[in-house]
């Protein structure tokens, strides 16, 4: 009998593995999915006192949709003409993020947690179109939130958290037919709250989900030369990114590898947007 309950929690723990392989190659064949942080079990996992450190990840792809914005040009430094520039979407802004993170527990039913970490961007032939290509340096990301526990019995958890992250991103976009490389400037703050359950399956496996809404805004600046009649002329662009709230949804994993060591690995999608997240946590 032990050994045929130990015979089907190794099967949970390779199912949950291949879960975790397919999720990683869906969130690689998505083109709209936001730059999400993970949320994993959204009930407080720590004990008063207690305190954990890991690592997130994070593999995306996103559209980002923009309002009516302005340009200027100037001619040797000084502002000669202005007016209106439409983007509409920017497709295809891919990210990857790792961050190190800290949860620690604030009373029984409430733990906060920080996320600092670095993120690189690609964006694909979608700004103008013309070819060209975009790469950014490794940049800051930083992010944190709180979570809380509203009702607990047995293997049950149900609470619900808010979590936000910042970043920004400068870069360059050149095309062979350009003179000269443009410069691009990305802000992003995004907002993140989520409501859901973990049960417990065992003491290794737990399973957990629920509703969530993601709020992103922020702002490209655009900026590039050329030289004409031995004058330099700069044109400098802006754009805010449009604010909208998406609603959706999200499941995930849990999997303690060791006593204090844990995994998870999610999946989160809304109206427009999909994504692929994993955290590796030590209990300190």
């Amino acid at each position: 009998m032990k050994r045929k309950a130990t015979t089907d929690k190794s099967k949970i723990l390779r199912n949950v593995r291949d879960f975790g392989l397919i999720l990683i190659a869906v969130s690689l064949m998505s083109s709209s999915t936001y730059a999400l942080d993970p949320i994993g079990p959204p009930a407080c996992n720590l004990r008063k006192g207690e305190y954990t450190a890991g690592l997130d990840f994070s593999l995306s792809s996103q559209d980002l949709e923009t309002t009516q914005g302005n340009w200027t040009r100037y001619v040797a430094g000084i502002p000669t003409n202005s007016g209106v520039a439409g983007l509409g979407t920017l497709k295809d802004f891919e990210t990857y993020r790792a961050y190190a993170n800290a949860s620690f527990n604030l009373t029984h039913n409430l733990e906060a947690f920080l996320r600092l970490g670095g993120f690189v961007a690609e964006l694909g032939d979608e700004f103008w179109s013309e070819g060209e290509d975009f790469e950014s340096r490794t940049e800051l990301a930083i992010g944190g939130g709180v979570r809380a526990t509203f009702f607990e019995e047995i293997a049950l958890k149900i609470g619900g958290l808010v979590q936000a992250n910042w970043s920004e991103l400068d870069g360059q976009l050149d095309a062979s037919q350009w003179a000269g490389p443009h410069f691009l400037e990305i802000n992003m703050f995004e907002v993140q709250a989520a409501l859901g359950a973990t049960y417990m399956f065992s003491d290794r496996l737990s399973i957990y989900g629920g509703p969530f809404a993601h709020l992103i805004y922020g702002d490209l600046d655009y900026v590039y030369s050329v030289a004409n009649n031995n004058n330099l002329e700069t044109w400098r662009f802006n754009w805010d990114i449009e604010e909208d709230i998406n609603y959706g949804g999200y499941f995930g994993a849990r999997v303690m590898l060791k006593r204090d060591c844990s995994f998870n690995i999610e999946y989160q999608q809304t109206s427009n947007a999909q994504a692929i997240c994993a955290s590796l946590m030590w209990r300190l």
